[in-house]
């Protein structure tokens, strides 16, 4: 009997974050408000920081990349910038303004360079999943379902600086790790106004 209610359970909240995911395609995007050095903790909202590793390799260098999440109780949808324009690294920080609450992540939009400009994707990112591999076929062809189809979520309370994790998106099986200490010396000659001893570490999972 329990385990029939915890299946029912588990079945529910997939159409639930199934639904949040479809609704939020229709929805308008917000990009986030980036943390500038000498800017501090706003009353009320919170701030997640961490590094991102993009997929392209130098051919498509100078193109922006962004990821999208949405927020799984308003549906409200955000972007915001994890490679800037012209920028070379491979792995880039980010800083940004963000309300509390628990969002999942939607896709991952990068542009492939091309001889006549660019070639936009949009990847979703799902867990366990290499969503550059013939996903379509797979979900068409019944090997992949609408069960395995798992989002990668985090929940940030308010007043509160979030380490959110190693983004690794260099190859299509996404994943994240926990570099805290090493980012924190790095941004904290920058952001001299945050206490990143005392933020909180926060893996999407």
């Amino acid at each position: 009997m329990k385990f029939e209610k915890t299946i029912r359970r588990l079945t529910i909240l997939n159409i639930l974050f199934v639904s949040i995911v479809f609704f939020a395609q229709a929805q308008e995007t917000t990009e986030l408000k980036e943390v500038k050095k000498n800017d501090k903790m706003t009353s009320g909202q919170a701030i997640i920081y961490g590094s991102f590793i993009q997929r392209l390799s130098t051919n498509s260098i100078g193109f922006p990349q962004d990821i999208r999440i949405v927020n799984i109780t308003t549906t409200e949808v955000f972007s915001f910038r994890v490679k800037p324009t012209f920028k070379m690294t491979k792995e880039n920080t980010f800083c940004y303004f963000l309300e509390p609450g628990t969002y999942m992540i939607l896709d991952y939009w990068w542009t492939d360079s091309k001889w006549y400009g660019g070639n936009g994707m949009i990847e979703p990112v799902y867990k366990g999943i290499d969503a550059t591999d013939s996903l379509r076929e797979k979900i068409d062809s019944n090997r992949i379902s609408q069960r395995d189809l798992k989002r990668f979520a985090f929940t940030i309370e308010s007043n509160t600086l979030n380490y959110v994790g190693t983004w690794h998106f260099d190859t299509g099986m996404v994943y994240f790790t926990n570099d805290k200490a090493q980012l924190d010396e790095k941004l904290k000659k920058k952001y001299k106004k945050l206490d990143f001893h005392k933020a909180a570490t926060i893996i999407p999972e």
